[in-house]
């Protein structure tokens, strides 16, 4: 069997010309990679192919972490690849996010030659083994014959129930084995639905409750179900809270948006859920983030009633006592409930969701200290930005000010480090202005996080990328050194960081620099780099203490 014949060689239909006919099957159009040696046939493979965009990362975590965002994006599984053994290794940082996020990952790792597998050959590892308990699946494509079916399993583990990251490893030699090109396998992934009695269960627990709340997840993030549940909230009256880094699922400005699940609520949240006499929650595991440290739905020393929809089985009344546990995806309960009886919200009801909503997303800039430079820029930034911007945050405290600052809206797009990796923003960035060429993307980072994946600017000068990376140059692991004021009050330790000038290191990747140093500098400054196209670097520089100031607000909170 002969594939295409490229640069006048005719070559061999291949292992490596069946997986990537198998990736386009499933919809795969664009991969995150770092060579390797033990994948060149697949690279060669994808030489010649139009289909599926190859991105060359600087680093396994970060083109991971890139593939992450997309997935986030497209609602399909991210595919990265990554060479054995170190570049497993480096990559597992996705791995981990995808698991803790519940977002679909590819990973084809390279593995070495299968005569000398088991044998601890230069780079081997057993990735079933060595990351257990946080993947969902791992196989080894070494017979051609079985590898369309294995692919295919691969995806639909991925994607099923609660989803998350497959390892798909790939033998130096067998990637060049002879196959069949025949029609890749492709296995619809079973989706659970909302029943009758789901529903009715459902609304009859809504009718009966005098302060019902809703908690929305990243289930799903697609349009059609941000609009479907804008309308189902307004159908049923209920309030909406939106869980860690999912800010942009429902509109910040609707009368029913009650505020975010972040990692230090607000007091006026906490009241809120905490005197709720119903939860709803859809589309979300919830975890430890969304349920304030497992503290709600309340288990003692009445359990406060819960309505949990999720897709997977396994999670639905695993951690709390659930009155109405429905197995289904967040969109179709959405669109079942929008034909049920219709139960609006009293207008005290609405004045305490506003009262809630404006503790802490009501942002005035004119209250601002001057001090608070990062402050300032980032109410500029917010003010400046398009509707349909795309919006990045790396872990950190500065992302507060972000999520102040910024009222989103369903047209929005909002990738967040939902488990707290640092590192996301800028791969995150990468994945969102190359699958939305014609949106703004903005990237806000702070200087720890910047100079783990920063370099990945690279990538964006490489392809004129219109990415904006903001980065919070307060010489600290911010978040960390707020931890150990409040542990070992004017014990500093390990905690400082000596910083390049990151003005001039955007420009030497090729991207526009600027610098912001003072509040009175921020609004033109913004202006100026704003006007520019291609990538975009503001560095702003900022007061330790303002971060430490609005770390111990939240937490007190």
């Amino acid at each position: 069997m002969t594939r295409t014949e490229a640069d006048g060689v005719t070559v061999d239909y291949r292992l490596a010309e069946l997986i990537v006919d198998s990736l386009v099957a499933h919809g795969v159009d664009r991969a995150f990679s770092v060579p390797g040696e033990s994948f060149l046939p697949l690279l060669d493979a994808l030489r010649d192919r139009t289909e599926i965009d190859v991105v060359t990362s600087r680093h396994e975590g970060a083109a991971a972490l890139a593939a992450v965002g997309d997935a986030k994006l497209t609602g399909r599984p991210g595919v990265v690849m990554a060479s054995r053994g170190p570049g497993a290794f480096n990559a597992a940082l996705g791995l981990h996010v995808a698991e803790q996020e519940a977002i679909p990952l590819i990973l084809l790792l390279g593995q070495v030659d299968l005569p000398n597998l088991g044998r601890n050959a230069v780079q081997e590892i057993d990735t079933a083994t060595t990351f257990a308990g946080v993947i969902k699946w791992s196989t080894r494509l070494g017979d051609p014959a079985l590898a369309r079916e294995q692919i295919a399993r691969a995806f639909v583990v991925a994607t099923s129930g609660t989803p998350g990251p497959v390892v798909i490893e790939l033998p130096e030699d067998a990637l060049a084995f002879a196959a069949s090109p025949a029609r890749p396998t492709v296995h619809g992934t079973a989706r659970p639905g909302t029943t009758t009695e789901d529903t009715g269960r459902a609304s009859a627990a809504i009718a009966a409750a005098e302060k019902p709340i809703l908690i929305v997840g990243g289930e799903c993030r697609t349009p059609e179900f941000r609009a479907d549940l804008i309308r189902m909230c307004d159908h049923l009256g209920l309030p909406v809270v939106l869980t860690n880094k999912n800010q942009d699922q429902f509109p910040n400005r609707h009368a029913l948006y009650a505020g975010q699940m972040g990692f230090f609520p607000s007091a006026p949240l906490k009241g809120l859920i905490e005197g709720a006499d119903l939860i709803v929650a859809i589309g979300t595991r919830l975890g430890d983030l969304s349920t304030m440290g497992f503290s709600f739905p309340r288990q003692l020393p009445a359990a406060q009633p819960l309505v949990h929809v999720y897709p997977d089985a396994n999670l639905v009344g695993r951690r709390f006592e659930t009155a109405v546990p429905v197995v289904s995806t967040a969109h179709d309960f959405v669109r079942a409930m929008i034909a049920t009886d219709a139960r609006r919200a009293t207008p005290c009801r609405l004045a305490e969701i506003e009262a809630t909503r404006r503790a802490v997303h009501e942002w005035r800039p004119e209250r601002l200290p001057q001090a608070d430079v990062f402050g300032h820029a980032v109410d500029a930034i917010a003010a400046a930005a398009e509707q349909e911007a795309v919006i990045t945050t790396d872990s950190g405290n500065f992302a507060g000010w972000v999520h102040r600052a910024f009222a989103f809206t369903p047209a929005h797009r909002l990738l967040g480090s939902g488990c707290g990796a640092m590192g996301s923003g800028v791969p995150s960035g990468i994945a969102a202005a190359l699958r939305y060429p014609g949106r703004r993307v903005i990237a806000f980072c702070g200087d720890g996080g910047f100079l783990m994946t920063g370099n990945e600017l690279a990538v964006a000068s490489a392809r004129g990328l219109d990415l904006m990376v903001v980065v919070s140059n307060n010489g600290s692991y911010g978040t960390i050194r707020s931890h150990q004021e409040r542990a070992f009050p004017g014990r500093v330790s390990g905690t400082d960081l000596a910083n390049p000038d990151f003005a001039a290191l955007g420009a030497a990747f090729g991207a526009k620099a600027f610098r912001i140093a003072s509040a009175e500098e921020a609004r033109p400054t913004v202006v100026m780099a704003m006007a520019e196209r291609g990538p975009v670097l503001i560095e702003v520089v900022c007061d330790v203490r303002q971060t430490l100031e609005i770390s111990t607000q939240a937490m007190a909170t």
